[in-house]
């Protein structure tokens, strides 16, 4: 069902005038299995790097409260949460962004892979995020989430949290 799961872990990035960034920065830390449009956004070093953003600052137009960003201010995805309970995790799900191409008239490296859904679950302090790739599961991926709340996918999360190097 999974085809790709990613563990961001938050860093702390300092600007060049020596403060420290709002925008909370998260690395990929840990993988399992593989999602090719992740080699597009790489960065010079070889990382993932993404940034958690709240939506009303970036696009007041979109229901979801937040989104996750990338290189080249890619929208990797907005995040819909569907469980907000003080100091339990977060449990999310999007979409990979569905035009052709990006603002500015950049190609989407997602495009391909357009029909895919995300699952996200988020610790209630922010120092972690963890993505779940399910392929052909765009119109699906609610009741996935439903299913990640539910507890129904615990022992495959676990095997992959096992895996992910």
């Amino acid at each position: 069902m999974v085809s790709c799961y990613l563990m961001l872990t938050r860093r702390q990035t300092i600007k060049k005038d020596g403060s420290e960034s709002i925008t909370p920065r998260y690395v990929v830390t840990a993988t399992a299995g593989y999602y090719k449009p992740l080699q597009e956004i790489k960065n010079a070093k070889n990382e993932i790097v993404m940034y958690y953003q709240r939506n009303d600052k970036c696009n007041p137009n979109s229901t979801a409260e937040t989104r996750l960003q990338c290189k080249g201010s890619v929208n990797f995805s907005s995040i819909y949460t569907i469980n907000l309970t003080h100091g339990e995790q977060i449990i999310g799900y999007g979409e990979p962004p569905q035009s052709q191409e990006l603002k500015g008239g950049k190609n989407n490296p997602f495009f391909e892979n357009r029909n895919d859904g995300y699952l996200f679950i988020i610790s209630p302090d922010l120092n972690t995020i963890e993505i779940l790739i399910v392929p052909k599961s765009r119109q699906l991926i609610m009741g996935y989430a439903a299913q990640l709340e539910d507890g129904k996918l615990n022992e495959a999360l676990n095997k992959l949290r096992q895996s992910a190097k």
